[in-house]
């Protein structure tokens, strides 16, 4: 039976819009500053309804919006929707975001056997630094706690003991970005040569849910252990943040990047969603990078 995948792509002429209430805020419209995509594998009501209730928005808002919808037909059970497509499909670096892949790579390469696993760091090659949060300084640290406190050395550490070659077998067979490590095997994700985008972060995550990517189930039901972020009676929230400078290149600007990926489980399916928006600084960027992406789950009836 064939499914509607449905691309709705918002583009403003005069600006970038934000909600004025900063609880509600939405990525409506654009400059090319902010991306939402989601993909359910099961059409729901409510899919139907945010994206009907997007475009009617985004169109009664005071600036001048242009906005343009589109649809195909496959075979595929499945709905995409989407917020900006040319920022969707523009490749950024993934930041944090790579700690999902990285993680699988190691669970199943057996350089990690299971979330509780302690994992540690060489601390001459990665000295502590003034900036590190404070949850960077545990004594000890396993895979839950690492991937939750998002800790960059042991996930260098952890890309290091995989091997050059070893980590690009897995990042070409999983056809993840650009697939471009070259820029160094501790860092390619962290403003290398590494670029995903949001529509490529929802369908790596699909495959990775689906058991496409050739890994065992073993390392899908780790990973999926470690990404946990939140469990309700009707949904599981599964996620991951990314932040870094947005740009790299121009050491005076403090403009940083933010991601927040994952996916959902409840009763309508499996819901894989990407996020990525510019703020001016990071403090701003971490404000609302997770509640920005939740507003949208919520107004697609997700969570």
């Amino acid at each position: 039976m064939k499914k509607i995948i449905s691309i709705v792509s918002v583009l403003a002429l005069n600006g970038f819009i934000h909600q004025a209430v900063a609880s509600n805020e939405l990525c409506l419209a654009s400059s090319n500053d902010c991306t939402f995509v989601l993909l359910s594998e099961k059409k729901s009501e409510a899919m139907t309804q945010i994206v009907n209730e997007a475009l009617s928005e985004d169109v009664n808002t005071q600036n001048s919006v242009k906005v343009t919808q589109g649809s195909s037909y496959t075979e595929e059970n499945e709905v995409l929707s989407l917020v900006n497509e040319r920022r969707a499909k523009q490749r950024l670096s993934p930041f944090s975001t790579f700690k999902i892949a990285n993680s699988l790579i190691a669970l199943d390469s057996k350089q990690i056997a299971s979330a509780q696993q302690v994992l540690t760091f060489d601390k001459e090659k990665y000295p502590e630094k003034k900036w590190w949060p404070s949850v960077w300084k545990l004594p000890e640290y396993d895979l839950s706690t690492a991937f939750k406190f998002s800790m960059v050395p042991i996930f260098r550490q952890v890309a290091s003991n995989i091997g050059q070659d070893k980590m690009q077998t897995y990042v070409s067979k999983f056809n993840y970005g650009n697939q471009d490590i070259s820029s160094g095997l501790d860092n390619f994700w962290l403003n290398g040569s590494m670029r995903i985008s949001a529509l490529e972060q929802v369908r790596f995550l699909q495959k990775m849910h689906g058991g496409q990517l050739g890994v065992s189930q073993h390392s899908i039901d780790t990973l999926k252990e470690v990404m946990l972020v939140e469990k309700k009676a009707n949904y599981l929230l599964y996620a991951k943040t990314g932040a870094g400078k947005a740009n790299s290149n121009d050491k005076s600007s403090k403009a940083m990047l933010g991601w927040y990926v994952g996916f959902v489980e409840n009763d309508k399916g499996v819901h894989y969603f990407a996020f990525n928006f510019t703020r001016g600084s990071y403090a701003e960027m971490k404000a609302d990078r997770i509640e920005i992406a939740r507003n949208h789950l919520k107004k697609a009836g997700i969570i």
